[in-house]
């Protein structure tokens, strides 16, 4: 039975799907870093220990604050190579990998936009030493971050249902040395000119 009828829709819908996933992987890999970039949260403490009447302020990054999912959008840019690199099986992994970085971003920041406090009292003890602001403030930049992590997702999802259909590099350089060297109207190479000339035929004919 033909490829094409084993795959229903496998003419033009698997190309749409294919350039659908490459725009949602470079613009929710982008959204991720410039989202965990941005400041999430500032903290007022007291310049001395102890001392509550002289205030200096904090700012935090969304990626200070969540680096680990501050990477995700690294990850969903990566995957564009891999998309181009692999198919078959190789696809599914790379749409769980994408998968799996779409749900870290995500519950880092639905974790942040819901009790920002405990993440900004962490933070501030790993670089001050002392987890107890007196005044804090949060920013909706993670919101940024939900977008991201919730297209991530939806791209490794598309990678899983419809990955297995697209194109790949491989088959196409496949197909096109194939192509060349069964064209007998092509330019002669040396290379082929000399096995001619190897086995007593002439090349120019």
């Amino acid at each position: 039975m033909p490829e094409s009828s084993q795959v229903p829709g496998a003419g033009r819908r698997p190309g749409y799907s294919y350039r659908l996933a490459l725009l949602g992987l470079v613009a929710s890999g982008l959204i991720v870093i410039a989202a965990f970039a941005l400041p999430w949260a500032t903290a007022s403490v007291p310049l001395v220990s102890g001392l509550s009447g002289s205030l200096t302020e904090i700012t935090f990054a969304g990626r200070e604050l969540f680096a680990l999912a501050a990477a995700m959008g690294w990850v969903g840019l990566a995957a564009v190579a891999g998309i181009f690199a692999t198919r078959g099986r190789g696809r599914l992994i790379i749409g769980l990998v994408v998968l799996g970085a779409g749900l870290v971003t995500i519950g880092s920041a639905i974790g942040f936009g819901v009790d920002p406090e405990p993440v900004l009292v962490g933070a501030l003890s790993g670089r001050i030493g002392s987890g107890a602001p007196e005044q804090w403030s949060s920013t909706p930049w993670w919101l940024f971050g939900l977008i991201g992590g919730l297209g991530l997702a939806a791209v490794g999802g598309l990678m899983l249902a419809r990955g297995r259909t697209w194109p790949g590099l491989s088959r196409r350089y496949e197909r096109a040395a194939k192509t060349k060297s069964s064209n007998p109207d092509g330019p002669l190479s040396a290379l082929t000119a000399w096995d001619a000339l190897d086995r007593g035929e002439d090349p120019t004919t």
